[in-house]
């Protein structure tokens, strides 16, 4: 069975480790719920119930990063009179601590019997979302003298426990844990629990709620969006240390800023180190992604500058250097996915380093030019040119590899991902009609990256002095620019072909992909406002963001992954390539939709992806049913949003806004671009 996760999920999150709950903050068996730490499920049961009655959930929110707290009730007594409340207080670091305070609002004695059942499946993350469990290891549990239960699972060298403490003794009985005890009138009964992931057999100690919240209140207190916020990250994600301030009179403007902060914040891995990335999203790709980390950086390079060398100095680390048909990978290939599971491990599945991407590598070299830019850091630039020249012969060698100027890919064997673009579902390539392509396949986006990526590099090269290099680039730069709107341009649609297809055929679908053109700066400037228009159409536009496909497409379904739905990212990225064209009024109204529909999200956050529904009919936008949230780039886009409002662009050592000040819908103080803090 493959199990969804609903849209009211409770996730808590710090680092790679985090809990998905429901709102009252069990984890029920047989759902997608639990604890988990790197790719493992260390908690599939975490069921509390009091006198045999799950109690009834009132409010459940997040406290900071990394923390919530589930206010719930007994039902006993029927819900305009219930005996007591029930308050968890959670968080999360290298493991889950928890106190549970129980309130007896009676006038008499209750006799209580507080039960909470635990289970540990150690699933990999890959097995939890197809709901197929096949363990080849050994299970055990034992309960220490100390009190301590340890849940355990040994495969050969994998071995994974889960240790839970409790500040008072149970009784138990096996993996239930029964605290049965009287309480006076007016009175409050407590407990503290720790559960800690264990790899490696080296448990790690927690504090105790009132001690983390005690660190909050005594830490100097920051301040995100220009109001008051979080007072410091448990993780220590160093890159939003010091984000720029917003000001608006749009004050779900600022929630959604607010927001997108937090959500950049709680996703960061190793942000106390020196090469932070951002793992694409919560729950299920708490990873590195080679093309979400870095489009994600790229789209928060004006709040977190940091995160495009995290990101470049980790990915060169992960490069490819031989060719290996299990894993994809070639010399020079960025990685896809990188995982630490069960299955990985035993080489299962290839995604200990997976290399099933086609568009990775050349924004890697978009992401280099961009973070030499911004920071002006040569020495950098120096350290990743090898990396950046492996990616280029990537592109000219295996990327292109039929020679005829295009990028494609062939797609995996039925193991791997068929399709390797952004889209990346079975069926999101697909011909106007619905028939599916067959590869190999050379998608729009991928030839305007590998452009973006040539010309950028040829400049760099020029500031480093090596003009030879930086004409070369520039010549194949401009020759696969007029490549390429010869082959996609269809001139009865006034739009680009989504790709080509193994027979060099158009695949006429409208798609979204075009907008990514135009971000890229491929699409020839006289055709710019054609692409805009079909992007602006009914069919395309839906009053939120722009659709993945045409409602006038074949495979058009506004629940699909790809073949319809909208997907933040993709519209900022959008309207974006919009203002980079001078159609501002186009992109503003884009920007207009996208930020409508956050606020219209549960705390101003945007998933990951929602339904393609138009404004129109639905009134509200419609959430996709398992969509990750926080998801790294739906946060990046609106930081990306807001700077595509300034119209913001780099001069030299200076930063320069395009947007006249007066009609500047918000102010920003304290973006950093080469090593000053720059205000509008």
């Amino acid at each position: 069975m493959v199990y969804s996760l609903v849209s009211d999920s409770v996730v808590t999150t710090a680092g790679t480790v985090f809990i998905v709950s429901d709102q009252g903050g069990n984890v029920r068996p047989d759902s997608l719920e639990g604890l988990y730490a790197l790719d493992t499920r260390f908690l599939s049961r975490f069921q509390l119930t009091v006198n045999g009655e799950v109690p009834l959930p009132l409010r459940s929110g997040a406290l900071a990063e990394g923390a919530s707290t589930f206010y719930t009730t007994s039902g006993a007594s029927g819900i305009d009179s219930p005996d007591l409340t029930i308050l968890r207080e959670r968080y999360v670091s290298t493991g889950l601590h928890e106190e549970i305070a129980i309130q007896n609002h009676t006038q008499i004695e209750q006799h209580l019997t507080v039960a909470i059942e635990f289970d540990a499946d150690f699933a990999d993350l890959f097995e939890v979302r197809r709901g197929s469990f096949l363990k080849a290891g050994l299970y055990r549990s034992q309960i220490d003298p100390d009190g301590r239960l340890r849940l355990m699972y040994e495969r050969g060298e994998f071995h994974r426990e889960t240790h839970i403490v409790f500040s008072q003794s149970p009784e138990m009985d096996d993996r239930r844990a029964v605290f049965s005890f009287s309480m006076a009138p007016r009175s409050e009964w407590g407990l503290c629990l720790s559960i800690m992931p264990v790899m490696e057999d080296k448990p790690e100690s927690l504090k105790c709620v009132d001690e983390y919240l005690s660190s909050l209140a005594d830490a100097p207190a920051t301040r995100i969006g220009g109001r008051p916020g979080l007072s410091r990250s448990i993780n220590g994600t160093e890159p939003f240390a010091a984000v720029p301030t917003v000001e608006s009179a749009n004050a779900d403007l600022n929630d959604a800023y607010d927001c997108a902060v937090a959500d950049l914040q709680s996703l960061t891995l190793g942000g106390s180190s020196e090469t932070p990335v951002l793992a694409a999203g919560l729950p299920w790709f708490m990873a590195i992604f080679g093309r979400d980390s870095i489009l994600s950086a790229l789209q928060t390079k004006m709040i977190a500058p940091e995160l495009m060398r995290g990101t470049l100095e980790t990915l060169a680390r992960f490069q490819a250097t031989e060719v290996d048909v299990f894993r994809e990978s070639e010399p020079g290939k960025i990685s896809h996915e990188i995982r630490t599971g069960e299955l990985s491990l035993f080489n299962e599945v290839p995604h200990s380093h997976y290399y099933g991407t086609v568009d990775a590598t050349p924004l890697f070299l978009i992401l280099l030019c961009e973070a030499e830019i911004w920071t002006g850091d040569q020495e950098m630039v120096r350290r990743l040119l090898p990396a950046a020249e492996a990616a280029l012969a990537w592109i000219d060698n295996y990327g292109d590899a039929d020679g005829d100027g295009f990028v494609e890919y062939a797609g995996g064997d039925g193991k791997t991902l068929k399709n390797q673009g952004w889209k990346d579902s079975s069926d999101s390539i697909s011909f106007a009609d619905g028939t599916l392509a067959t590869g190999p396949i050379a998608v729009a986006e991928v030839q305007g990256y590998v452009y973006r990526a040539k010309l950028g590099m040829s400049s760099l090269f020029a500031k480093l002095g090596d003009e030879k290099r930086a004409e070369t680039l520039r010549a194949e730069a401009e020759e696969l620019k007029r490549l390429f709107n010869d082959a996609f341009w269809m001139p009865d649609e006034g739009y680009y072909a989504l790709a080509l297809d193994g027979r060099k055929r158009q695949v006429n679908a409208i798609a979204s992909n075009a907008g990514h053109c135009l971000w890229s700066g491929i699409i020839d400037a006289d055709r710019a406002p054609s692409v805009a228009e079909r992007l602006m159409a009914p069919d395309m536009f839906t009053g939120w963001g722009v659709r993945t496909l045409s409602a006038e497409m074949g495979r058009y379904h506004p629940i699909s992954y790809h073949n319809g739905s909208v997907w933040p990212h993709d519209t900022s990225i959008i309207a974006a390539g919009l203002a980079r064209y001078g159609l501002y009024r186009e992109s503003e109204k884009i920007i207009d939709g996208l930020m409508n529909a956050t606020s219209a999200m549960p705390g101003h956050r945007p998933p990951e992806l929602f339904a393609g529904y138009a404004r129109g009919s639905s009134q509200f936008p419609v959430p996709y049913p398992s969509a990750n949230a926080p998801q790294a780039w739906a946060a990046g886009a609106i930081v990306y949003s807001l700077e595509t409002l300034l119209r913001l662009h780099p001069d030299g050592d200076a930063l320069v806004s395009d947007m006249p000040p007066v009609s500047r819908p918000f102010s920003i103080n304290g973006i950093r671009y080469r090593g000053r803090a720059w205000s509008f």
